[in-house]
């Protein structure tokens, strides 16, 4: 094997770690955008379900009015959470690509891929795919849970 060979496998090792190295911050990113979308959310649902179930004298408004702030506060958030998990995934999407390019150069690089491309492929979309409608679906959950709060006070 000649020099400028190994030099280029070297190369393309190097950039596969950088590669690996890169994806696995950018998945820490997303999970710790995503892990506080859904914490957030978790403490919202909780205020929305004790407020629904406030039975003093002045209930009956406090469970119409505070239930709806908090719809709104929590569909704000999912709104304002979508542009940054999206934009987590799409860096993660370029640097899948990225791998993708240094496997098809080859280099030594077979013992690092355990699936076929197609597999890593599905697998690395439905992950991101949960990601990406989460706020979506919260923010759907709580246009629901609104609307349920103004139909059972009555309007």
């Amino acid at each position: 094997m000649s020099e400028n060979t190994h030099d280029d496998e070297a190369r393309i090792l190097e950039s596969f770690r950088v590669c690996r190295s890169e994806l696995q911050h950018e998945y820490d990113i997303l999970s710790s955008r995503l892990t506080s979308f859904i914490t957030s959310q978790a403490f919202l649902v909780s205020a929305y379900a004790i407020s629904m179930g406030n039975m003093t004298p002045t209930g009956p408004q406090f469970r119409l009015v505070f239930p709806l702030i908090l719809s709104i506060v929590a569909i704000l958030l999912s709104l304002r959470a979508h542009p940054g998990i999206v934009g987590a995934c799409n860096i993660i999407s370029r640097w899948h690509e990225r791998q993708g390019e240094l496997f098809a150069k080859g280099a030594g690089l077979s013992d690092y891929f355990v699936l076929r491309k197609d597999d890593v492929k599905e697998i690395h979309e439905r992950n991101l795919w949960f990601a990406q409608t989460s706020p979506w679906i919260f923010g759907i959950a709580w246009l629901l849970m609104a609307l349920l709060a103004i139909y059972l006070h009555g309007f």
